[in-house]
């Protein structure tokens, strides 16, 4: 049986088969059923907020009850609830207000509030503005925080590409970001700089590393007032990396010079001439690649931080000593190294055999060398040598001896006319 379906019918499922992209069209359509609707302010209403158009509300007409006041509170509301829906700010600047109607502050303030925007808010200036942040503020945390710098960090990687999406992307996050940490309450930046902290300190394991790390992120956030939650942390990173890269070099300054003393430990009585070889050939061998060259590059990047501080402030100072204070052991190491690599020369040269050379190796390792080794201390406590003070002891003893014997022959080849030869020993 043939029925005809009812125009109403047709609409609507016309209706439920359309999308928000071509209400627009639709609504064009339609434009005269709202126009012919008991309730049209309420037909415009859902029209413009399913198209997200604005313009659709400016089809209210003003109630008769509001003809003589000049407000249109429907037509206002309809402004308001698309903004809401879209989460855009301009249909808010179509609100006239006026009696009973709604106001453009409300209007900003309920977007800001939806995206937890606090650019919205900077919209407003007095009691709204602060109406609006004192709404927005609680929709700060942490963790939104730390999402949005990870976002950042990914988007740089891009954008230094040439990636102009993702830049444009990079600056709106970086704006967000700086708004949010202006509307931060003390609380929420204590939780931040909390987060952060154990993110950046989980790793550090050496107490004293953290210790100094405290001591001086102190000092900095004391000396520095003005710097917000954001720059601290960044303040905090630094002095991380600073610490731990002193401490690294630290440790291999120290592992340089327990080398030096574990071969003069093999050099006894009993082995003193394969003492003399290892201390010449393997020992300087090791501390040339894997001492002087680790500690040159190691120091490089010190001197780089070191330009990040006032040259008037404690941090840099203290920086700079422990600086010479590692750079010795790479000067020392390298001044050392230079010259027995000079006996190696002065053999191919015929100036000297290399029995002689032997001795005069054994003279600088065992003498210079030894002097400084003994005379390192590590910048942080925690960094132990491994070499204990009694056996040192007695290696000292044996190559002071040596190193006086060994000095003899150097006079010998200084000044062959006075040359004693009997304090002259290859051992």
């Amino acid at each position: 049986m043939n029925k005809k379906i009812p125009l109403v019918a047709i609409l609507l499922m016309t209706m439920l088969l359309v999308t928000a992209c071509d209400w627009s069209l639709l609504s064009a359509i339609l434009g005269s059923a709202c126009d012919t609707n008991p309730d049209s302010a309420h037909c415009y209403q859902g029209e413009a907020v399913q198209a997200n158009d604005a313009d659709i509300c400016d089809n209210i007409k003003v109630p008769k009850q509001f003809e003589s006041g000049g407000s249109n509170p429907p037509k206002d509301k309809c402004y308001l609830m698309v903004a809401q829906n879209s989460g855009e700010y301009t249909p808010c600047d179509k609100i006239m207000g006026g009696l009973m109607s709604y106001t453009r502050e409300e209007c900003y303030t309920d977007v800001a509030v939806g995206k937890e925007d606090p650019a919205g808010c900077k919209k407003l200036t007095g009691a709204a503005f602060e109406n609006c942040k004192s709404k927005v503020a609680p929709t700060i945390t942490a963790d939104k925080l730390t999402d949005i710098n990870e976002k950042i960090d990914s988007l740089k990687s891009a954008a230094g590409k040439g990636d102009n999406d993702a830049a444009k992307q990079l600056a709106d996050l970086e704006k967000k970001k700086k708004d949010m940490l202006e509307f931060m309450t003390p609380a929420q930046q204590a939780a931040y700089m909390k987060t952060n902290r154990e993110e950046i300190l989980g790793g550090v394991d050496d107490e004293d590393v953290k210790s100094e790390i405290a001591q001086d992120f102190m000092k900095l956030r004391s000396a520095n007032p003005n710097l917000n939650i954001d720059q601290l942390v960044g303040k905090l990173k630094d002095i991380k990396d600073q610490k731990e890269t002193v401490k690294r070099l630290d440790e291999e300054a120290n592992t340089l010079m327990d080398e030096m003393k574990k071969h003069m430990e093999d050099y006894t009585d009993e082995k003193k001439q394969e003492m003399i070889d290892a201390a010449s050939e393997k020992g300087w061998d090791w501390m040339k690649k894997n001492g002087g060259d680790n500690l040159k590059y190691g120091l490089s990047n010190l001197e780089s931080m070191k330009a990040k501080y006032d040259k008037a402030s404690e941090a840099y100072k203290k920086l700079d000593d422990q600086i010479t204070k590692i750079k010795g052991v790479y000067d020392e190491v390298k001044s050392i190294y230079t010259k027995v690599d000079s006996f190696n020369k002065m053999i191919a040269e015929g100036k000297i055999d290399k029995n002689q050379a032997k001795v005069l190796k054994g003279a600088v390792l065992l003498g210079k060398g030894l002097e400084y080794a003994t005379g390192y201390v590590p910048v942080f406590g925690s960094t132990a040598s491994t070499i204990t003070k009694e056996t040192f002891g007695v290696v000292i003893k044996v190559a002071t001896q040596r190193a006086e014997r060994s000095n003899s022959m150097q006079k010998c080849f200084d000044d062959p006319e006075h040359c004693d030869p009997n304090g002259i020993s290859a051992y």
